[in-house]
């Protein structure tokens, strides 16, 4: 996986996490339109008739897609959900369509909803009936041209090619060093596997690694400082947003959040490349993220 396309994969995936009710909608329909430009249909309600139990349709695949994208997955609403729709569009739909596919915005889906999708297969032979989420909506992100990518999330950083300097450090962490003062902290060697112990994403993993081959500029930086605790207060800055952030947010929208926290939303590139290294340097010395448990904590003899 290239820098650009974890960046990208990133931007979708912080998008996919966002998007709740009918923004989920528009965010699928978004994607597919980009994706399948003249194969493509989105259906939106229309007066009484509504949507006829249809989100979308794909032609050329003749899979018609149902969207249901809730603040919370609950499995009875979820349960009804289904089964309404999926009835509502063979009664309205079924000469057109082979293929009928449940697209949601949960992390797993619950196993009453599992049960629920397995009872309907075994009903309807003559219908593939599949789930989307996260993995497959990515899969197609992932085919959209770079140029289409930027359309939607802005211009992607060339970071094998971008020089990282000081000046770029310090418009970063000057912005971080002009929040509130607290507390110094606690500074702690990240033991190995860390990567792998947050749940974190492919593509925030790649983005983390680009981050650490550029993260020794960090500690010259902090070194030539010419105030000694500066590194320090930037240190406690980050580890009290991580913890209120990874309360509500999933390690893909903290990483996301801090990113955006470091950097500015209306970052230029040098400085979100700035951004990464520094998150990758405290991810590396200091306590954001979690550390992986050691064998013995786990159990493990």
């Amino acid at each position: 996986m290239t820098f650009q396309d974890a960046y990208f994969a990133k931007d979708f995936e912080l998008a996919f996490l966002r998007a709740k009710g009918s923004e989920f909608e528009t965010f699928f329909h978004r994607l597919m339109k980009l994706a399948y430009p003249t194969d493509f249909m989105p259906t939106c309600p229309w007066g009484s008739a509504g949507d006829r139990k249809n989100d979308g349709f794909l032609a050329s695949d003749q899979r018609l897609f149902q969207v249901y994208g809730p603040t919370e997955m609950k499995a009875h609403k979820a349960i009804a959900k289904i089964r309404a729709d999926f009835e509502g569009a063979k009664f309205h739909w079924s000469a057109h369509f082979t293929r009928w596919t449940f697209v949601h915005n949960a992390d797993r889906l619950p196993p009453h909803v599992q049960t629920v999708i397995l009872e309907l297969k075994a009903a309807n032979p003559g219908i593939a009936i599949e789930t989307w989420g996260l993995e497959q909506l990515l899969l197609v992100f992932r085919g959209l041209s770079p140029e289409d990518k930027a359309s939607w999330f802005g211009p992607v950083p060339d970071a094998t090619n971008l020089k990282v300097g000081f000046q770029e450090l310090r418009l970063v962490l000057e912005r971080i060093a002009a929040k509130p003062a607290v507390a110094l902290p606690d500074v702690h060697d990240v033991p190995m596997g860390k990567l792998d112990s947050n749940a974190l994403s492919d593509s925030v993993k790649e983005l983390l690694k680009v981050g650490m081959t550029k993260a020794p500029l960090v500690g010259e930086f902090f070194a030539s400082w010419h105030d000694e605790t500066y590194g320090e207060r930037i240190a406690e800055a980050f580890r009290v947003r991580y913890k209120s952030l990874r309360q509500d947010c999933t390690p893909v929208e903290v990483f996301g959040e801090l990113q955006t926290w470091a950097a500015g939303d209306r970052a230029l590139p040098d400085q979100l490349v700035a951004a990464l290294a520094v998150i990758a340097y405290f991810f590396d010395s200091c306590d954001i993220f979690e550390a992986p448990r050691s064998s013995v904590e786990s159990g493990v003899s």
